[in-house]
C-alpha cells in the first residue's frame, strides 16, 4: 500500500504529464500553423488538418490518460492540459510561429534563388532550342503550303489529262 506521499507524488507527476503534454500538443498545432503560412492552401484543406489534428489530440490524450491513470479521466489531467495549452500559447506560440515561419520563408527564397542561378544556363538553352524549333516548324509550314499549292495544281491537270480524252 502507498503511503500518502507516494500517492501525491503520483498525482503531482500526473498533473505535470498533463501539463507537459498541452505544451506539445500547441507546438504540434504550431508547426501546423507555421505550414499554412508556407503553403496557402484553401478552407477545405484547413478543415481537413484541423480535423486529423484533433483526431491525432484525442488519441494521444487517450493514451496519456490510459498509460499514466489506467485511463481515468480526471478533471484536474484535463485542467493540466488545458493550462499547459493556454499557458505556452499566450507566452510563447505567437513568437515561435512568426519567426520560424520568417526564418523558413527566407530560406525557401534563398533556395529558390540558387536554383534560378544554377538553372539559368539550362533555361536559355530550351529557350535557343525552342526558337529554333519554332523556326523549323514554320518552314515546315511554309514547306507544306507550297506542296499543297502544286499538288493542287498537278491533280487539276492530272483531272483535266483525264477528262479530256
Amino acid at each position: 500500500m502507498m503511503t500518502v506521499s507516494e500517492n501525491i507524488f503520483h498525482e503531482l507527476d500526473f498533473f505535470a504529464v498533463s501539463f507537459v503534454l498541452g505544451i506539445l500538443l500547441v507546438l504540434v498545432y504550431d508547426c501546423l500553423r507555421i505550414f499554412r503560412r508556407l503553403v496557402r492552401h484553401g478552407t477545405v484543406w484547413i478543415s481537413l488538418e484541423d480535423l486529423g489534428y484533433w483526431v491525432f489530440t484525442a488519441f494521444v490524450i487517450f493514451a496519456m490518460l490510459y498509460q499514466k491513470n489506467d485511463g481515468l479521466i480526471r478533471g484536474f489531467s484535463i485542467g493540466g492540459i488545458v493550462f499547459g495549452m493556454l499557458l505556452y500559447n499566450q507566452l510563447i506560440s505567437r513568437y515561435t510561429v512568426k519567426y520560424i515561419a520568417r526564418a523558413l520563408k527566407k530560406v525557401i527564397r534563398t533556395i529558390q534563388k540558387i536554383c534560378r542561378i544554377i538553372l539559368t544556363p539550362f533555361r536559355a538553352a530550351a529557350k535557343k532550342v525552342s526558337n529554333k524549333g519554332s523556326e523549323i516548324a514554320g518552314k515546315g509550314r511554309k514547306i507544306k503550303k507550297i506542296l499543297n499549292k502544286r499538288l493542287k495544281i498537278w491533280k487539276k491537270l492530272i483531272r483535266i489529262g483525264i477528262t479530256k480524252k
